[in-house]
């Protein structure tokens, strides 16, 4: 296969900028939370960050999943949607420098951005502007790029709009006719109740893989960890329960497997559950087995989680030589 895993989602240009409190009330937000906003909200949010350092970084919960599985020497491939503007050109050169082969198409809707607000006492507040991201339909899917590919994984976002979803579902009818594992990461607790039906519908007829932490397993299935990820794994061949800084919970046909996290001096978590992801998949993609793959896993997220940068600019490869020993 040419591709370890192609990833399908929305390329979102993360803008990281240092503001005051006062910018915060200012623009109506709420201090910590992620708010999604229209084209006219981000245009003004983005205006405004002229005067402020802002970096740059390709986001997006596909595209964080799979710069782990590049800074781990995978091969992946992203498919998503950008934006024909300044924006846009600078996701596809962020994810081209970073080693990533892509396959972004691009349109003339305004380029996704995730404004990513930081105030003096380190709290993160996020405006999430899903632009062009939303323009992805079955016509941009190269179905001879998930034929050269391992595994294909998606997280649930993409369910959130009429025309992604439809090119979710028509890949991993592809992928599934044709042998390709399929991962899911449902990614969150309200987005599992808003597309029940389609989150059943994916678990039932085409999911590998699981993704979950512990939120949003007990929201599919009222249990707790260990009970949930029993249940889960009765509608794939492995199903994983992220819980923490307490490691996950992975249950495949040899059984239940825990696996304990790193301990690390937490900073930031943001984007470690994709990292975790981009982990697993880079191990199973290579032949490891669930348990070396889920501490592999484990200890990508604790290096996002130790930083305030995420996995962009690190070489794993020679990190993980003495997990995948053991």
């Amino acid at each position: 296969m040419k591709y370890d895993v192609i990833g399908i989602g929305y390329p979102l240009l993360d803008k990281v900028a240092k503001v005051s409190e006062d910018f915060i009330v200012k623009n109506g937000l709420t201090k910590s939370k992620m708010h999604l906003v229209n084209s006219e909200q981000s245009r003004k949010i983005l205006s405004m960050l002229d005067e402020n350092f802002v970096k740059n970084s390709p986001g997006g919960s596909a595209a964080n999943s799979l710069v782990a599985v590049c800074r781990l020497g995978g091969n992946p491939l992203f498919l998503g949607m950008t934006g024909n503007d300044f924006n846009g050109n600078t996701y596809r050169n962020l994810i081209k420098k970073i080693g990533i082969m892509s396959d972004l198409k691009s349109c003339n809707e305004m380029q996704g951005t995730s404004v990513i607000m930081v105030t003096p006492d380190t709290e993160r507040t996020m405006v999430t502007h899903l632009g062009a991201a939303m323009e992805l339909s079955i016509e941009h899917i190269n179905l001879n790029n998930i034929s050269n590919s391992k595994i294909l994984h998606f997280a649930a976002y993409q369910l959130d709009g009429e025309k992604p979803a439809e090119a979710v579902f028509y890949a991993m009818e592809y992928a599934k006719k044709n042998n390709i594992l399929i991962s899911i990461d449902l990614a969150d607790r309200a987005l599992i109740e808003r597309h029940r039906e389609k989150v059943n519908k994916i678990m039932k007829d085409y999911a590998d893989i699981i993704f979950v932490n512990e939120d949003e397993a007990e929201k599919l299935t009222n249990k707790k960890p260990i009970e949930a990820v029993e249940e889960i794994k009765k509608s794939c061949d492995i199903a994983i329960v992220k819980i923490g800084e307490k490691g996950s919970l992975i249950m495949n046909n040899d059984g239940l497997h825990k696996i304990n996290g790193f301990k690390v001096n937490a900073i930031n978590t943001t984007g470690a559950g994709d990292a975790y992801a981009g982990g697993f998949l880079y191990g199973i993609s290579h032949g490891f087995d669930v348990k070396t793959s889920g501490k592999i896993a484990s200890y990508v997220a604790a290096q996002v989680v130790a930083s305030h940068d995420s996995m962009i600019n690190r070489n794993l490869q020679e990190e993980i030589k003495n997990i995948i020993k053991e």
